[in-house]
């Protein structure tokens, strides 16, 4: 019996906020669908944020997709594309987080939260642009 892979959602933050536009192009590309498939096989949504961060980001996608990209490459194809670093949550201990950098790298961080305003203040590895960050 084949495997049935249910739909799921892609959430995260993003330090490079991305038009309604480059996102659309980007999931075309990222799921290799027609922009036709767009609104039917992944949706998605994006709000301003504060800190760290610039945009805040969910996608819901069709099993199909999941199976073709899964979380993390989603996020490393992001973080590439967009030339950002990308924070999302997966299988992380509590009160971290995964970070993916520009170069498909990967570390854990802890951030704390206020609302809309993302601020990370420990990670695993240096990050670009945020050399204040103690150790994880």
């Amino acid at each position: 019996m084949d495997r049935v892979v249910k739909a799921t959602g892609y959430d995260g933050l993003s330090s490079r906020a991305v038009t309604e536009p480059e996102l659309r192009e980007f999931l075309v590309r990222c799921f290799e669908i027609a922009d036709h498939e767009l609104p039917s096989a992944a949706f998605w949504t994006r709000g301003e944020v504060s800190g760290h961060f610039a945009m805040s980001f969910s996608v819901g996608i069709e099993g199909r997709l999941a199976e073709r990209v899964g979380r993390h490459e989603f996020a490393r194809r992001f973080a590439a594309h967009f030339d950002a670093f990308v924070l999302y949550g997966d299988t992380e201990p509590p009160g971290q987080w995964t970070v993916v950098l520009p170069d498909g790298s990967s570390l854990r961080a802890a951030m704390e939260e206020d609302g809309d305003h993302f601020e990370l203040y420990a990670a695993s590895a240096p990050i670009p642009g945020l050399p204040d960050l103690r150790p994880l």
